[in-house]
């Protein structure tokens, strides 16, 4: 993508706070709304508003996407009060994890922005300066982002109330109560129905890539109808109580089936659109086989098209249904080790976590204890180029996705510089390749003011191939922008998968595999052969998600309509392991190699849903609290 087409769309979207303009201000205050939806210009101003970073997440940090990404048994985070408020299951009514400085509150910030939209569709009639053909699609845009807000809401609070008309300033906090989850569910179905039927443009050119279409809001129907088919939601009696004033149940209490085929339904209507399809190498799906083992140069073709899948869209990337410009300022800091980047990878992962990915040959990795009863290290490096000699055999041998996904101790990494003088930098070989020395010695164990990696291993997902980080020169791509995926091809393919096999229960095999195949062989490991039970391929199903769609937010989603988070053996709910980041002087020191806890976890039933302050549950009065605040 050029980057000149992203900076034209940011700087179209993206109306910045501090501007003496009519939207950074309260029309109704103003009396001015007859006067912004008299200009054509006004008017492209406050349809544009639906899209900015007032509302919609657009910044993988701090703009909310941190609870998201680091909260769950991925990560190893610790540093933000914020971050550890949700994972350690500390958020309450009166103890939100909202950040002072950043809009982190989504229940208010997605109010806003749906009150926002209704002015818009109540006034942009009145503005006759706009061409009928314009003003049909702003419409239909504005009526799918007045659902997708809705939906954005419902993922984490539960059933919400259904705002459809705007109130004036006095009246923004009218009592009014939630709707219940089948009428959420229905009320935005048929709004991104009507979306589409209505203006909704059938696909994006690549010069408005970011903005939504009618394939965007299949997927996100797609996405919706499989949470309402899931065990969080699909006759759940341990809600049976969560109920209004007026006694209705808030929660379906009996079990429908047929929930799995509408899921199954929606995502084969992206499916059938044939738009989408997963990206591939330039030379094509490559596949390791003991037969023909990928050489270094196959093997660095496929890891270089996974990274490309999460930073890219438009037209070199088919696989992108709806992605959102993403600046990857703290990312990048945070993700890259310290020996690179001036602050130290404090995104940490959880070692768990990292094992779950895939062996080279498609099998499931060795149990987790057993690479530490015998701590070993290679010999030579791999004949891929995978690793080199001396690392750590729990690192070795292992699926494609592992190594575009996670830095690990002692890999060897090229990140461009600036002025590609790779003498400068003192971390590095003189060629632009360095070593991730996570251990007690090592320059990626540095820490500023707490600042630090606390497990041994950092993402590498997401970050785009031309970021650059110069720690020599205290340098890196600070303004770097790169497309960060709302809904991909894969997860379509993945929740077709799944609803499959939870509605047909057998007979559906051949397409639930193919599905899961064209993952794998993609990500370049083998295909799955054979036959299996239902239990067997839900297995699998929920394996391939959580190492797809690892460091994309979708996990934090999972677990939670899985109803699998809680528990003595909830996934949330027990403390996840590091290396020991106070012990190690080489990278064959088995004293670093020691599992400690890294992160504390705690995950309750009442955790499934995000409170409501209870300060807005006392205003209004009408809206019940989450269950078991």
């Amino acid at each position: 993508m050029k980057k000149n087409i992203l900076y034209i769309l940011l700087a179209s979207l993206m109306i910045l706070p501090g501007c003496a303009d009519y939207l950074d201000q309260d029309p109704e205050d103003l009396n001015s709304l007859e006067k912004i939806f008299s200009s054509d210009v006004q008017t492209r101003k406050w349809y544009a508003r639906m899209y900015s970073t007032d509302f919609l997440v657009t910044d993988m940090h701090y703009s909310g996407q941190v609870p998201y990404f680091w909260t769950t048994d991925e990560a190893a985070y610790t540093m933000e009060s914020f971050v550890r408020s949700v994972s350690e299951g500390r958020v309450s009514p009166d103890n939100n994890y909202g950040y002072t400085g950043y809009n982190l509150y989504f229940f208010v910030r997605y109010y806003q922005a749906i009150r926002h939209i209704n002015l818009f569709l109540e006034n942009v009639d009145d503005c006759n300066e706009l061409g009928e053909t314009e003003r049909r699609q702003y419409k239909a845009e504005a009526r799918f982002m007045r659902a997708y807000y809705h939906w954005l809401l419902v993922r984490l609070y539960g059933p919400v109330p259904i705002v459809e008309k705007s109130r004036a300033a006095d009246q923004v906090g009218a009592r009014q109560a939630r709707n219940t989850f089948a009428e959420c569910i229905e009320w935005i179905d048929s709004e991104m129905n009507w979306a589409c039927d209505n203006g909704l443009i059938a696909k994006r050119p690549e010069s408005q890539v970011g903005l939504p279409d009618q394939g965007a809001a299949r997927a996100i129907q797609s996405r919706m109808h499989l949470l309402a088919a899931s065990p969080l939601y699909n006759g759940n009696t341990v809600y049976a109580n969560w109920k209004n004033n007026d006694g209705t149940v808030l929660i379906p209490q009996t079990y429908d089936k047929e929930l799995w085929k509408k899921a199954a339904d929606a995502a084969k209507a992206v499916i059938d659109l044939e738009y989408y399809d997963l990206k591939k190498p330039e030379d094509g799906v490559m596949v390791h086989s003991e037969e023909a083992p990928l050489n270094a140069d196959q093997f660095d073709a496929v890891v270089t098209n996974l990274r490309e899948v999460t930073t890219t869209w438009g037209d070199e990337n088919p696989e992108s249904i709806w992605a959102i410009p993403n600046r990857f300022d703290w990312y990048g800091r945070c993700a890259l080790p310290a020996r690179w980047g001036q602050w130290n990878g404090r995104y940490s992962l959880a070692l768990e976590f990292v094992n779950d990915f895939f062996m080279l040959d498609g099998s499931k990795a060795p149990e987790f204890n057993t690479w530490f009863e015998n701590k070993q290290f290679s010999d030579a490096a791999a004949a891929n180029g995978s690793t080199i000699a001396e690392t750590f055999h729990m690192f070795v041998d292992r699926e494609p996705r592992f190594y575009a996904s996670v830095h690990f101790p002692n890999m060897r990494v090229s990140y461009a510089f600036p002025d590609e003088d790779h003498s400068k930098n003192k971390y590095t070989d003189g060629e632009g390749y360095g070593i991730v020395d996570f251990w007690k010695s090592g320059v990626c164990n540095a820490s500023g003011a707490g600042d630090k990696n606390t497990s041994g291993l950092s993402p590498r997902k997401n970050i785009p191939l031309d970021y650059y980080s110069n720690k020599a020169d205290a340098s890196d791509s600070w303004w770097e922008y790169a497309a960060f995926p709302i809904i991909r091809y894969a997860e379509i393919l993945l929740n077709y998968a799944e609803a499959l096999n939870e509605y047909y229960e057998d007979g559906k095999d051949s397409e639930i595999l193919d599905c899961l195949n064209q993952i794998r062989n993609r990500a370049g490991i083998p295909s799955y052969t054979g036959s299996y039970t239902q239990d067997e391929l839900r297995e699998m199903i929920r394996h391939e998600r959580k190492i797809e769609l690892c460091y994309e937010t979708n996990r934090f989603f999972d677990v939670r309509r899985w109803f699998i988070a809680h528990g003595p053996e909830g996934v949330l709910n027990n403390n996840v392991l590091g290396f020991d980041m106070a012990a190690g002087e080489s990278a064959t020191d088995p004293a670093f190699f020691t599992p400690v806890e890294a992160a504390i976890k705690r995950f309750d039933l009442k955790h499934y849903f995000m409170p409501i302050k209870a300060s807005e549950v006392m205003l209004n009065t009408e809206l019940v609290q989450a269950p078991f605040y």
